[in-house]
């Protein structure tokens, strides 16, 4: 079994290379046009209130260690990229290093999930661990990794402590000199919960943060869609470790939501974002909506 737990992590924090072309319209509305890192994005764009975010400015992958000249010469250049927040594992990071875009600054924020232990692992091919992940689909370990994944990104402190960083950082950018990027692997996890973070400490409501976290069930649902499963258990392994499962996200929001009363509530007590912390992101991030 701990050859098996070492392959859910690694399936989880896995990628191909080649990134997948997205044709909804939701997904062409956010798509910053990089075609060598997944999952990459923007929360420019995004309607609060009677404001909406600025474009170009707040960004989302997944890992750039494959990005090519000409994207990164796009992140430099057109978005400006001033830093990078990579909340990949020490040893993720150090396996399958960023490519830097022009000038840009790198800033390992890491919550790794045992990721030293699963990177010292050598593996088969990704179809012998996928064949070993439907196989063991109905375990009680995978099962609960499934359906805790995201009460561990929010609840450990641990994991409280990188995104107590992340906003630190955050506050400290200048957006008049250009973008950020944060990424993990895939660029739906880790990387998920800090942009609902954001967005809750922007003013989103639920439904904007569950429509956000949706596009990465829409980018990853193209590589999974050729995966023939015949349980619910093994439907349930897939949609979380490979594509991203907005159930189990949800379930966490709840929790959030019932310890704390809201996702905001949660940010002041357990991520030290205070009301005056909020107002500036939404100073800088915010403006009027254009027709």
């Amino acid at each position: 079994m701990n050859r098996l737990f070492l392959i859910i992590l690694m399936m989880m924090f896995s990628s191909n290379d080649k990134a997948f072309a997205q044709s909804t319209l939701e997904w062409q509305h956010q798509q910053i046009s990089i075609t060598t890192a997944h999952n990459a994005r923007q929360l420019g764009g995004y309607k609060i209130g009677d404001k909406q975010i600025k474009k170009d400015l707040l960004l989302r992958s997944a890992r750039l260690s494959s990005l090519s000249a000409e994207d990164s010469a796009l992140l430099a250049d057109k978005f400006r990229l001033q830093c990078i927040y990579d909340f990949r594992g020490q040893d993720e990071i150090v396996s399958q290093p960023d490519v830097i875009p022009g000038t840009a600054k790198h800033l390992s924020l890491s919550i790794s999930f045992a990721a030293k232990e699963a990177a010292s692992v050598s593996f088969g091919s990704e179809a012998e661990m996928l064949k070993m992940l439907l196989e063991n689909a109905e375990h009680p370990m995978l099962q609960s990794l499934c359906e805790n994944l995201y009460d561990v990104i929010f609840f450990e402190a641990s994991s409280q402590e990188v995104y107590r960083k992340f906003f630190a950082e955050l506050l400290l950018h200048e957006p008049e000199k250009g973008a950020v990027l944060w990424h993990c692997t895939q660029g739906k996890d880790r990387a998920g919960c800090a942009s609902a973070m954001l967005l809750a400490a922007l003013g989103a409501d639920r439904q904007l943060i569950m429509e956000d976290f949706m596009l990465s069930k829409q980018y990853y649902d193209k590589r999974t869609a050729y995966i023939k499963t015949e349980t619910e258990a093994q439907r349930q392994v897939i949609n979380t470790l490979i594509s991203a499962n907005p159930d189990i996200f949800a379930k966490t929001l709840d929790k959030v939501e019932a310890r704390y009363g809201s996702l905001r509530n949660y940010l002041m007590e357990c991520i030290a974002v205070t009301p005056d912390m909020m107002e500036t992101l939404r100073d800088r991030y915010l403006e009027e909506q254009t027709k």
